[in-house]
């Protein structure tokens, strides 16, 4: 790019991705959050509070015209996951076709319209199982969709736990790019070079070696030094 690349963010919450995308260059042009059924829209106050309105809209995103959005290369999202949570028992878990499942509709409304050169989802792993009852329809309807725009698509459950962070939090991220040409075929590997969690989870270990950080019961001492220690590790 000669100019800073341009991205929008769709079910932006506090704004997690928008803080990663500005340090890695990206101009967030047009944002999106929206909490139904709710009086008080938390996040987006939040949002609004650290990033301005400049941009944002606090509608839902069904009722948003896409001719509103501006023309961007990224489009990212962390699309409702509630749906797909592990919070609840795996029969009960509505997928694609639930309140907020649906909403992966409206990415792909989105995708038609403006046909960004890039996307990056993100969403909690058990996307990649719903429905119970046919495991793995929901993602392959994603898939099928993707193909269908004419995006290559590569994905990768990613554990923070791996990464130096004191919680195991699985989510998968999505990440699709535009075909150059007909019968293209890539190997890029883009999100497993971006995180080689083999060669850092090997680096833990050596950490919790060099630093002695545990007594001699195997309790860990010092713990917002530890944490701190293994999570600058890879800054």
């Amino acid at each position: 790019h000669t100019t800073q690349p341009k991205c929008i963010e769709l079910f932006a919450g506090v704004g997690g991705f928008r803080l990663g995308l500005e340090k890695a260059g990206w101009d967030v042009t047009w944002s999106n959050q929206w909490e139904p059924n709710k009086t008080k829209q938390w996040a987006a106050e939040v949002y609004r509070h650290q990033f301005g309105d400049d941009g944002f809209v606090n509608e839902d995103i069904c009722n948003v015209n896409a001719s509103r959005l501006p023309d961007h290369d990224l489009l990212v999202g962390g699309f409702p996951c509630q749906d797909y949570s592990v919070a609840k028992p795996l029969n009960q878990s509505a997928g694609i076709q639930g309140k907020k499942g649906v909403l992966w509709w409206e990415i792909f409304r989105i995708l038609q319209e403006k046909n960004p050169t890039y996307v990056l989802l993100e969403n909690v792993s058990r996307l990649l199982t719903t429905p119970t009852n046919s495991r793995g329809r929901d993602f392959a309807t994603i898939l099928a969709c993707f193909n269908a725009l004419n995006y290559v698509v590569e994905w990768q459950v990613i554990n923070a736990g791996d990464y130096g962070y004191p919680q195991s939090r699985k989510r998968v991220f999505i990440l699709a790019y535009k075909r150059l040409k007909e019968n293209f075929l890539v190997n890029r590997k883009i999100l497993r070079e971006a995180f080689p969690y083999r060669e850092i989870e090997s680096n833990a270990f050596r950490l919790l070696r060099e630093k002695r950080v545990k007594n001699l019961n195997g309790v860990i001492e010092d713990i917002p030094n530890y944490l701190h220690d293994v999570s600058t590790e890879w800054d």
